[in-house]
C-alpha cells in the first residue's frame, strides 16, 4: 500500500461549507525528533503516512481511523499511559498483551468507535488494537499498513460491507473550521 494512491476528498469544501484545506503534514525531521526524545522507532508506514496525509481522517468502509501526528504522540504518551493503567479491561487478552508491557506502549491511532491501536517501544513491527467493545487485545499487524486494513476489515465487517467496498480508501484532510458542525462522511463512505 503506498499512501500517495490513496483518494484525498473534502466532503464539506465539496458542500461549499468551508474552503478548500490544505494537507497539514509532518516533516521527516518532525518524526526524526520524536523518536530521538521518546527513544523508540515508529513502525513502518508511520512516518510515510504523516508525512504523505498528515492529520486527518483515513476512511475505509465503514471506518474512519485518525493517526497521530508526532506532535500529538509526545504531548500524549503519558497520559495515554496514565489511562491504560487506571483503566485496563483486556483481562482476556493478558497471554497476548500484558498489562505491563501495554501500559508502556504508545498509541499511534484510534478509529471512530474508539478502538486504539498501540506498540511496544522495544518493537514496533507489532502492533496491537484495544477495542472499545471487547475485552480481548488483538494483534493486528507488523507496520501501519496492515493496522490500518484491519481496523477497516473490522469496520466492513460490522456494516455488513462486501469485498468491493473493503478496497475502497480515502483521506479527509483535517479541517479546523469544520468542528462544530455536522459530520459529512465521504461519498462511498458507507456503500
Amino acid at each position: 500500500m503506498a499512501f500517495e494512491n490513496i483518494k484525498i476528498v473534502n466532503p464539506y469544501f465539496e458542500e461549499g461549507r468551508t474552503p478548500e484545506v490544505k494537507l497539514t503534514l509532518a516533516t521527516s525531521d518532525e518524526v526524526t525528533a520524536v523518536e530521538a526524545e521518546l527513544n523508540l522507532a515508529f513502525p513502518r508506514g508511520y512516518k510515510e503516512f504523516v508525512t504523505t496525509l498528515g492529520k486527518g481522517e483515513y476512511c475505509g468502509h465503514n471506518t474512519a481511523i485518525r493517526v497521530e501526528m508526532p506532535s500529538e504522540i509526545l504531548s500524549g504518551y503519558k497520559k495515554h499511559r496514565q489511562f491504560l493503567d487506571e483503566y485496563w479491561f483486556w483481562e482476556e487478552g493478558e497471554d497476548l498483551l500484558p498489562k505491563a508491557k501495554a501500559i508502556e506502549s504508545i498509541q499511534i491511532c484510534e478509529d471512530d468507535v474508539g478502538d486504539v491501536v498501540i506498540f511496544h517501544p522495544s518493537n514496533p513491527n507489532e502492533l496491537f488494537a484495544l477495542p472499545h467493545e471487547d475485552d480481548y487485545s488483538h494483534r493486528i499487524g507488523r507496520d501501519l499498513y496492515e493496522a490500518l486494513d484491519w481496523l477497516v476489515a473490522e469496520g466492513s465487517r460490522a456494516a455488513g460491507g462486501t469485498e468491493e467496498s473493503l478496497k475502497r480508501r480515502m483521506f479527509v484532510p483535517h479541517d479546523p473550521l469544520r468542528y462544530g458542525r455536522e459530520v459529512i462522511r465521504p461519498e462511498g463512505y458507507y456503500e
